[in-house]
């Protein structure tokens, strides 16, 4: 049975929505532990990530990938495996389909790794964004507090309050915590 951690990426394992037009993104000291804790309990490490910055022409794609390349480099250079990162370029008025919280995109990596839904978790500062995706696709889903996260379970309550996170976490390491917690526990 295929698991995986379904990562968003600003806000959660580092940095914020300016840091990768900035070149300054850094990891948040609990995010490297975290995505290792995850692999050692058998989960596969995927990113899904809103990059609206590249349809608005703050970056250009070829900009984001470097920056992209450098983080799993730092990533792989620490023993962090990452099976995959899927990112939307598109702004919101483009409409596109692979925007989260749309479910295109999760949807792909769940068919292309075989993955088995009811064991996969997604992990994210935003409620509109990764609450909702998570709710669309009935996975679980990780609230961090990081980032966006006290904004989102404070001023932007409203725009999701139709549905509530699995878990909220103070951040990344606290969520797989948590969730290896529930694993030992259903066992």
């Amino acid at each position: 049975m295929k698991k995986a951690i379904f990562w968003d990426l600003l806000g959660t394992l580092g940095g914020d929505s300016r840091t990768l037009i900035n070149q300054e993104f850094t990891f948040f000291e609990e995010a490297i532990p975290a995505l290792k804790k995850a692999t050692t309990h058998g989960y596969l490490n995927i990113i899904v990530t809103n990059q609206s910055h590249i349809g608005h022409g703050r970056i250009t794609i070829e900009e984001y990938e470097r920056a992209l390349s450098q983080l799993l480099q730092q990533l792989a250079d620490n023993g962090v495996q990452i099976t995959d990162v899927y990112t939307c370029p598109h702004t919101r008025q483009e409409a596109c389909i692979c925007k989260k919280p749309k479910p295109f995109l999760v949807k792909e990596a769940l068919k292309k790794y075989e993955l088995e839904s009811s064991q996969c978790y997604i992990i994210g500062d935003s409620g509109t964004n990764d609450v909702m995706l998570a709710h669309q696709l009935q996975l679980k889903s990780i609230l961090v507090l990081t980032g966006e996260g006290i904004r989102s379970l404070t001023d932007q309550r409203n725009a999701w309050s139709e549905t509530s996170p699995t878990h909220i976490a103070e951040n990344s390491l606290d969520a797989i915590n948590k969730i290896i917690g529930f694993q030992i526990i259903e066992q």
